[in-house]
C-alpha cells in the first residue's frame, strides 16, 4: 500500500483548555476522515497485547477535503525591514563562503530573494561561481573551492553597464604551499535593475513558502554597498568585524554571530536591515575568522560568525491547519493521536495531554520521553545498520517508504545532511513517521508497553513529557509519589537533569524502566519552540561527530555531548549507566546474592526464581539493543544493591567506546552486562533501575503472569506507599 496521508501537530503536549492544530497533507488531494484515539498499546507485535486504541468523541471528527500541502525544505535567510533603503542603481555585495557540496544544481549564496530583474551570487551546476540574472548566468573559469573559505562578490556600475564577478580563495594554513589564485570576470553592456536592499536573501531564492536553489555550506559576514567597488574594496569590508562609521558605501553589514541560537540576526549598519532565518540552519559554527584558540563560541563570537545552510534542513513545514482540538476540561492525561483514514490507509498524529495545573496529581507520573522521540524522529539508521551488519535491507513499511520518497520531511539526529554533516536539529513541526502507534516497537511504541502494564494493573497515573519538565522544572514533578520512565530516556536538557536531581533530593522515588538513559545533553529554545538541538561531542556511541570547535550548543551556549562528560554520570543519578550496544538476541537476568538482602524483600515477594526474564518480545528481559551496568567508579552509590545481572551477551553486544582508549579484540568482557539495581536516597526516597531497554517487552508475557511483571509490580507498589525508605 502506498502511503498518501501525512500530518503533524503544532504542539507536542497540551493541557485541558489548550488548543492543538493538526496539519494534514493528502498527496492525491482525496478527502479523508479524522477522529481521535487514546493510545493504550501501540504495537501489533506477536506476543504483545496487540494494538489497543480507545476511541474518543471529539467535535472535529468527520470528513475533510484533502489538501495537497506545499513541501519545501532547505534553510535560508531573508531581510525583513521592508522599504528601509531605496533601491541601489550602483551596488556591490559579497561574503565569505565555505561550500560543502557540489550537487549538479544551482545553489544561491547571496542576492535578491526573487530573481526577476535582479542578480544573485550562485554556484552553478558545474561548481563555478556565477551571477544568476534574467539575462544569463556568467561564471568564473575556476571552480569554487569546496571545503575551504573564499571571499566572493560582485559589483555593478550602472553608468558603465558593467558587472565584475570575483572569488578570492583563502589559504588553509601556513603549510598551504600552493594557494589558489583569485579569479574574476567582467561583463559589459549589461543593464541591471537597481538592487533592492530589503529583498536581500542568503542561501536560497524565493519567498517564505517557496524557495529554490538552496545552498550547502557556510556563509559568513555578508556585506552590501551602494557603489560599484573593486574586489579588494569588497574583500576589505568582508574582513571588517565592525562597520566604519565614516564609510558612506555601507548599506548592509550583517553579523550572523548576533543571531546564534536565535531566529533573527542583526545588521550593524545604520540602516538596521535585520534578517530572519528560515528552517533552522546550523549556527555556532566556525567562520573564516576562527583562529583555533576559542573552542567556545561565547568566548569569541565573531570567530563563529558563520551559519551552515543545508538544502534539506527542515523546521516547520508551514502547512495550513486542517482541523483543531480544544482539549476539554477533565480530559485524562495520556498519549492521544488524531486518526486519519482514507480508503485502506490509516495514519496517526500523536500528541500528549498532561494534567491540568490545578488537578491533584496521581501517585504515579509516567514520563513520555519526547526528547528521545525527537532524536529518533524519522530515523533511517536502522535500515543502514541492517545493511552494514547483516548485508540485507529491511522490508520497508509504507511509512518508511513515504519517508524515502519525500526526504523533505526531514530525518533524525542519527542521520546526515546531503553534504554529510550531522543533523543537529530535529523538530516536531513536520510529519514524523515513527512517533505513532502501529509501527516498529521502539522508543515511543515500546513505551506503550509500560502504559498498558499500568492500565492493566489499575494504577492511577498521569502522563507528562520531557518538554514539560524542561519548561516547568521540578515543580512539575513535585507531588508524584514515584516517577516511571520509558524504555529509552536517552536525551535530557540541563533543566531536565536538574529537575530529576532535585526531585530525588526531595524524597522522590524513580523507576528507570529502560537502558542507555540520561546519556546525551540537548538544548531547547524559545526562538525555535518545535526544535531540539544535539551536539555530538568528543566521545560517545554516535552516528556522526560535530567539528572539534563546535561542541557548544547554539540554543543555550552549554557544552554538548555526553552527560557522563558534563556532569556526574547517569550512574550517580540512577545507579547504572550505558554499558554496551548490540542488535541480536536478549538474555535473562540471574538473581544475585544481593537479592536476599532484607532491604529488597518487598521486591522478591512471590518471586523465588533464580532466572528472571528468560522470555519476552525480544527473547529476554536484558537487551533490546542497549544495556546499562552498575559501576562505582562512575558514581553508582556504594550502598546500591545489584539484585540481578545479565552477562553472557551475544558476540555483537560490545562495550561502549567511551570506556576504552584504543581498539580492543573481541573477548569475554565482564563489563558488558545489564544490572538490575536498587538503592535508597538520603532523603527517604529510592531508585529502581532495570538497565535494559528490553525489560518492558517482557512485562506482558503470559498475560502479565510472569516474574518480570511481578517483580516490577512489587517495586511500584512499594514506591507509591507512604512508608519512607531508610538509608542502610
Amino acid at each position: 500500500m502506498k502511503k498518501t496521508l501525512a500530518g503533524y501537530r503544532d504542539k507536542i503536549s497540551v493541557r485541558p483548555g489548550d488548543t492543538v492544530r493538526f496539519m494534514v497533507h493528502s498527496a492525491d488531494g482525496a478527502p479523508f476522515e479524522a477522529d481521535l484515539v487514546r493510545i493504550v498499546h501501540g504495537s501489533r507485535e506477536e506476543g504483545s497485547p496487540g494494538l489497543i486504541l480507545e476511541e474518543v468523541a471529539v467535535p472535529f471528527a468527520g470528513r475533510y477535503d484533502g489538501q495537497v500541502q506545499p513541501i519545501n525544505c532547505g534553510s535560508c535567510a531573508f531581510i525583513e525591514a521592508e522599504g528601509a533603503v531605496a533601491p541601489l542603481p550602483n551596488f556591490s555585495f559579497g561574503c565569505a563562503v565555505f561550500p560543502t557540496l557540489i550537487n549538479g544544481q544551482i545553489q544561491a549564496i547571496m542576492g535578491t530573494a526573487g530573481n526577476a530583474g535582479g542578480v544573485s551570487l550562485v554556484v552553478n551546476a558545474a561548481g563555478h561561481l556565477a551571477a544568476l540574472m534574467d539575462k544569463g548566468m556568467p561564471a568564473l573559469d575556476q571552480p569554487l573551492p569546496v571545503g575551504r573559505w573564499s571571499f566572493v562578490g560582485l559589483s555593478y556600475d550602472s553608468g558603465a553597464k558593467s558587472m565584475r564577478l570575483f572569488q578570492v580563495p583563502l589559504p588553509v594554513g601556513a603549510a598551504d604551499g600552493a594557494p589558489l589564485a583569485r579569479d574574476a570576470v567582467s561583463v559589459d553592456s549589461l543593464d541591471l535593475a537597481p538592487f533592492v536592499p530589503d529583498q536581500t536573501a542568503f542561501a536560497a531564492i524565493g519567498d517564505d513558502m517557496s524557495t529554490v536553489h538552496h545552498f550547502n555550506g557556510r556563509i559568513d559576514s555578508p556585506r552590501l554597498m551602494g557603489t560599484a567597488l573593486t574586489e579588494d574594496a569588497v574583500v576589505n569590508r568582508i574582513k571588517q568585524a565592525d562597520p566604519q562609521a565614516t564609510d558612506p558605501d555601507i548599506v548592509g553589514f550583517w553579523d550572523f554571530s548576533t543571531g546564534i541560537g536565535a531566529d533573527t540576526f542583526l545588521d550593524l549598519s545604520p540602516n538596521n536591515l535585520t534578517g530572519r532565518f528560515k528552517n533552522l540552519p546550523t549556527g555556532a559554527v566556525a567562520g573564516f575568522r576562527w583562529t583555533g584558540e576559542a573552542q567556545d563560541w561565547k568566548a569569541a563570537p565573531q570567530e563563529y560568525g558563520a551559519v551552515h545552510f543545508h538544502d534539506d534542513d527542515m523546521y516547520d513545514m508551514g502547512w495550513a491547519p486542517s482541523f483543531s482540538w480544544t482539549v476539554p476540561a477533565g480530559t485524562r492525561s495520556g498519549a492521544y493521536a488524531a486518526c486519519l483514514r482514507k480508503g485502506d490507509e490509516t495514519d496517526y498524529v500523536t500528541v500528549f495531554v498532561i494534567p491540568e495545573r490545578t488537578a491533584k496529581k496521581a501517585p504515579v507520573g509516567f514520563i513520555a520521553s519526547t526528547a528521545t522521540y525527537l532524536a529518533y524522529a524519522n530515523e533511517t539508521i536502522t535500515m543502514r545498520l541492517q545493511r552494514v551488519l547483516y548485508g540485507r535491507d529491511l522490508n520497508l513499511t509504507p511509512e518508511m517508504q513515504m519517508l524515502m520518497d519525500v526526504p523533505a520531511f526531514g530525518f533524525s539526529h542519527y542521520d546526515e545532511h546531503t553534504d554529510k554533516s550531522g543533523i543537529h536539529y530535529s523538530s516536531y513541526l513536520r510529519p514524523i513517521m515513527n512517533l505513532r502507534p502501529d509501527v516498529r516497537m521502539w522508543s515511543f511504541n515500546a513505551d506503550t508497553a509500560i502504559l498498558h502494564w499500568l492500565e492493566q494493573g489499575g494504577w492511577d497515573y498521569d502522563v507528562i513529557t520531557d518538554h514539560d519538565i524542561h519548561r516547568e522544572g521540578v515543580s512539575l514533578l513535585d507531588g508524584y509519589r514515584t516517577l516511571v520512565t520509558g524504555t529509552h530516556p536517552e536525551y535530557l536538557s540541563t533543566e531536565m537533569f536538574d529537575s530529576f536531581e532535585a526531585y530525588l533530593a526531595r524524597g522522590g522515588r524513580l523507576m528507570y524502566m529502560g537502558g542507555n538513559g540520561f546519556y546525551w545533553r540537548v538544548a531547547f529554545s524559545d526562538a525555535w519552540p518545535g526544535a531540539m538541538e544535539v551536539r555530538r561531542a568528543e566521545d560517545g556511541t554516535r552516528a556522526w561527530i560535530a567539528e572539534p570547535c563546535e561542541y557548544y550548543q547554539a540554543f543555550d551556549g552549554q557544552y554538548g555531548g555526553l552527560w557522563r562528560r558534563n556532569r556526574p554520570p547517569p550512574n550517580q543519578l540512577v545507579g547504572v549507566g550505558f554499558a554496551a550496544q548490540g542488535f541480536q538476541d536478549s538474555r535473562p537476568y540471574l538473581r544475585t546474592d544481593a537479592a536476599d538482602d532484607p532491604r529488597v524483600a518487598f521486591m522478591f515477594d512471590g518471586v523465588p526464581d533464580k532466572v528472571i526474564g528468560d522470555f519476552g518480545l525480544r527473547g529476554g528481559a536484558a537487551g533490546g539493543e542497549e544495556i546499562d551496568r552498575y559501576d562505582e567508579r562512575l558514581g553508582s552509590p556504594s550502598h546500591a544493591l545489584v539484585v540481578a545481572s545479565a552477562g553472557n551477551m551475544p558476540p555483537d553486544m560490545l562495550r561502549v567506546k567511551e570506556e576504552f582508549l584504543s581498539t580492543q579484540p573481541l573477548r569475554p568482557d565482564k563489563n558488558v552486562r545489564a544490572d538490575l539495581t536498587f538503592f535508597e536516597t538520603p532523603s527517604a526516597g529510592a531508585v529502581f533501575s532495570t538497565g535494559s531497554i528490553a525489560w518492558a517487552g517482557s512485562l506482558c508475557h503470559n498475560g502479565y503472569d510472569n516474574n518480570v511483571a511481578m517483580l516490577t509490580t512489587n517495586v511500584l507498589n512499594r514506591f507509591v506507599a507512604e512508608e519512607p525508605f531508610a538509608m542502610p
